[in-house]
This record gives C-alpha cells, structure tokens and sequence, in this order.
C-alpha cells in the first residue's frame, strides 16, 4: 500500500493508497515455470549424486566385513599363543546365508556355543570362488586361495597353517580369503584378507579397470 497525506480544515490525516498492479506484480514469488525448472534441477543433482553415494556405502560394508575377518584372525592368533595350542577360523558352507566365522576353542570343527562368532551382513560372500583377479597372484610369497572347509589355523607360535582335522598336523602355509559383496544393481565389490607365513595379517580391496582387470590395493 502506498501512503498518501491529506489536509483537511488544518489537520493532516494519512490515508493508505492501493498498489497498482504492475508493483504488485514486481514483487510476487516465483513462476510456476521457474519453480518447474528449480526442481528439475535438483533432480537433475540428486540423480547424479545417489550412484555416488550407494557406491561409497557399499565400499564402506566390504572393507568393514573384511576388517572384522582380519580382527578375528588376529583374534585367534593371540588365543593361540596364549593358550600354547592351535586354533581354526572356521568359515560357514557355502549357501549360508549370512556368513559367518568362528574361532573353533573346542576343536569340534564347527561353530558351537561358546565359539566367539564373527556374522556378516546378508550382501557379503566369504569365498574365494569366482574372483576375477586372485590376490595371491600379485603376493610376494605363496599363499593358498583355494576352498577350505577348515578355514585357517594359528598354531601356538602365532604362525598361519593348514590342518585336515583338530587332530592332523598343521602344515605352515601363507593364507587370502576374499570376501565379496553383491550390490543392488547385480555389480559385485571384493575385499580380501592375507596372513603371509610369517602372519602378517593384511586387509586388500579390489579396484577394477575398464579392461575387466583391476588392481589389490
């Protein structure tokens, strides 16, 4: 509203004037046009950022799943040498879903109650089977890969080896264990975990080339 003075008989009095329209107009909100194109823009933004943001989620779960596996070898390495024995990490049989490993303090050769369980989320494989680049192809010493039932051991030096039973000998070995995590878009991630024969225990992710190919890192 514009204010306009009137005199009348001395006295001054103020009266409110009405806007004309083309002041109005100057100072109304957006267009409909203009907010079309404001929305437009963030989906625009938000279509490019959510690829990213999945893709980085997922990294996170398949470095933590390797982190928790290599936590629970260094676990058992330390029982190990504490208790002056050997103990397996057993890992679940293919097909289980989730995942899971233990540390086999009753060497039964299975994960029985009072076994400290490692459980991965329902994404995460923890199988060598179908890695498109082993790890231990790019290691500086030899380390086992293929499928073991009996996952690996910590003889009572604190060294990696591989037994047939709780009661066979544990032949001294290096070890990798590739975890793999199936993405929402069918993509597949890898992660792995070395033990070298001296039992340095090592977490690894798989960065892929354009070439099919892909770099331990």
């Amino acid at each position: 509203m514009r204010k306009k003075v009137v005199e009348s008989e001395g006295l001054r009095t103020l009266k409110l004037m009405p806007k004309s329209k083309a002041h109005l107009d100057s100072q109304s909100g957006f267009t409909l046009a203009e907010l079309t194109v404001v929305v437009a823009l963030v989906l625009i933004v938000a279509g490019l950022s959510i690829p990213n943001l999945t893709r980085a989620i997922d990294t996170s779960r398949i470095k933590g799943a390797a982190q928790s596996l290599a936590a629970a070898y260094q676990d058992a390495r330390i029982r190990a040498t504490q208790q002056d024995t050997s103990y397996q990490v057993l890992i679940s049989p293919p097909g289980i879903s989730p995942a899971q490993i233990c540390i086999d303090l009753d060497g039964d050769g299975t994960c029985s109650a009072g076994d400290p369980v490692t459980t991965f989320a329902a994404q995460i494989k923890v199988s060598n089977l179908g890695v498109p680049v082993p790890l231990a192809a790019q290691l500086n010493y030899q380390a086992t890969d293929t499928e073991h039932s009996n996952g690996l051991t910590w003889n009572a030096m604190g060294l990696p080896c591989q037994r047939a039973s709780a009661t066979a000998s544990c032949t001294a070995l290096g070890w990798v264990q590739h975890l793999q995590l199936t993405r929402a878009n069918g993509g597949v991630m890898y992660a792995a975990v070395s033990v070298s024969p001296t039992g340095r225990v090592k977490v690894w992710t798989f960065i892929p080339s354009g070439n099919g190919n892909g770099t331990w890192l």
